[in-house]
């Protein structure tokens, strides 16, 4: 009898102390569990956010910001560096404009025109400039009338020009890009060194080239319909790229143009 009521006793003991204990282990488990999801929400909403800074970091590299370029050539059609176009009184005389001599082009003639750029923003920007040049089969001869290549024709560009050292622009590649019958020459943005560099906001870069020469191609083998030569430009603001590669690639990522 004494045996049984100590094993009630040690019974009831152990569901006393159960019942104590339980209590505290469902607690522990409750405190892991919201421990976990408060962990989930923060990492998830880190990520978010990282993920937001990050694209919008990249859309301010485009849109913050203004980048505003003129290319004018002042002899070859008058117009001036902020885009207007010179008055009677300070103007080129108009039968002295490259655009006017140029409509009665003959071997060797000299034109004028003089592409330069003027940055008008408040932004450093990289710029490039493209020359395009009409090339065609022909015969040519030299200054003294000789004729080149024993007299057989040859792809002539029918431009040439001297390229201004004061104009910060240097050749991106000796080789030109040869397109549609048509050599493509780029220019880059030294500032007079080698390494590409911004064009300074406000800053007026002298003319690329002066004059072009048409080539001193013989008899009739060029028609009226002879194109002329082409100069264009693009730029884009240099804040926020660690270098112009960056910066190019960027642009034509969003232009789509190569």
């Amino acid at each position: 009898m004494e045996k049984e009521k100590q094993a009630v006793m040690q019974e009831n003991e152990e569901n006393k102390s159960e019942n104590t204990q339980n209590p505290k282990k469902k607690m522990k488990q409750k405190i892991k569990i919201l421990a976990a999801i408060c962990l989930i929400a923060i990492l998830s909403l880190g990520g978010t956010l990282a993920y937001m800074t990050d694209y919008e970091a990249a859309e301010n590299k485009f849109t913050v910001g203004k980048v505003d370029f003129n290319l004018y050539e002042t002899n070859w059609d008058g117009e001036l560096p902020d885009g207007s176009y010179a008055s009677s009184s300070n103007a080129t005389p108009s039968d002295a404009l490259g655009i006017n001599e140029a409509k009665d082009m003959y071997a060797g003639k000299e034109i004028p025109k003089d592409p330069a750029i003027k940055n008008n923003s408040k932004n450093d920007a990289y710029l490039r400039m493209t020359v395009t040049i009409p090339v065609a089969r022909v015969v040519t001869a030299d200054e003294d009338g000789n004729l080149n290549y024993g007299g057989q024709e040859a792809d002539t560009e029918l431009f040439t020009y001297e390229l201004n050292p004061d104009s910060g622009m240097r050749l991106l590649s000796s080789e030109p890009e040869e397109k549609d019958g048509y050599h493509i020459y780029e220019y880059i943005y030294t500032g007079g060194g080698w390494k590409e560099i911004p064009v300074p906001a406000g800053q007026d870069i002298p003319p690329l080239f002066h004059k072009v020469t048409f080539a001193n191609v013989t008899g009739g083998q060029i028609d009226e319909s002879t194109e002329f030569i082409h100069v264009d430009f693009k730029a884009i603001q240099s804040g926020g790229f660690d270098s112009p590669e960056q910066a190019w690639n960027a642009y034509h990522n969003q232009s789509g143009q190569d």
